[in-house]
């Protein structure tokens, strides 16, 4: 048994899909399958990959007697259709909702702003719809709590790294960048997409994560990094455990660079 009335073979090896199917199966028939079960559901893969797995929770306004590994979630009220859709046949919080939810759940400001970049860029979801489905939850806890971190949010982060650096250099005093901007060869040719940039000063930001550390990409990111040279941008690599006073460091040079090379251009 998986949960009552939902059995699998005996010694059959079960992936998390298979348990949130049973656990789908079981749930009383208003049951919307929600937080982490949903953002994993959704492609997210940062967070929901380690967190909630093996426990699934389940909106619903029924008050079932709940298995082992289900975590029922009382309903006020229906949740609107929406913040609800189906994949592969289970119904769960639509991609903004799952976002609020698994954000208002969780603890620390920094974190809850990578929650939701991480759900809104695997699902391609704006931080407006976001904001959107947060209207749509009156009075649940949280709630505004997650509303009020919005501001600081960003659909484009490629990774909670990603994010992390940009909220240090938006609360540091250097200028705030553009986030995944693309630099072109002048043929129109893109050349790279930096994570960060400052595209008026040709400066450009990139956070290297465990992957940069493949030889192959090594040898791509070193040509990268030398053709951009040659396009006169200041590049900046940042990599996990570099102190933040010290990435801040580094681009206040590059700026600094970067306006100095500026000036000399007008000036001549």
């Amino acid at each position: 048994m998986i949960v009552p009335g939902v059995y699998a073979a005996k010694g059959a090896q079960l992936s998390r899909w298979d348990f949130i199917r049973a656990v789908d199966i079981w749930a009383p028939a208003d049951a919307v399958i929600g937080g982490w079960s949903a953002a994993y559901l959704h492609g997210e893969h940062w967070y929901s990959t380690e967190r909630g797995n093996g426990v699934v929770d389940v909106f619903t306004s029924a008050e079932p007697r709940v298995p082992t590994g289900v975590r029922e979630r009382r309903l006020r009220q229906p949740i609107p259709a929406a913040d609800a859709c189906e994949i592969g046949g289970v119904r769960i919080t639509a991609p903004a909702r799952t976002a609020v939810d698994v954000a208002r759940w969780s603890t620390g400001a920094d974190r809850r702003i990578c929650i939701v970049d991480s759900v809104c860029f695997a699902t391609n979801t704006s931080v407006r719809a976001v904001a959107d489905a947060a209207t749509r939850m009156p009075g649940q806890h949280g709630v505004s709590r997650v509303v009020r971190l919005l501001a600081a949010c960003d659909a484009d982060a490629h990774s909670p790294q990603e994010s992390l650096l940009r909220l240090r250099i938006e609360r540091s005093s250097l200028p705030q960048p553009v986030s995944q901007f693309e630099i072109c060869e002048p043929s129109g040719h893109l050349l790279t997409i930096a994570d960060l940039a400052y595209a008026r000063e040709k400066v450009a930001i990139f956070y290297d994560g465990r992957h940069h550390g493949d030889p192959e990409q090594w040898r791509r990111d070193l040509r990268i990094t030398a053709r951009l040279a040659d396009l006169g941008w200041q590049v900046v690599r940042v990599t996990k455990g570099m102190r933040p006073e010290e990435v801040i460091g580094h681009i206040a040079s590059a700026l600094t660079r970067a306006r100095r090379h500026l000036r000399h251009l007008t000036s001549s």
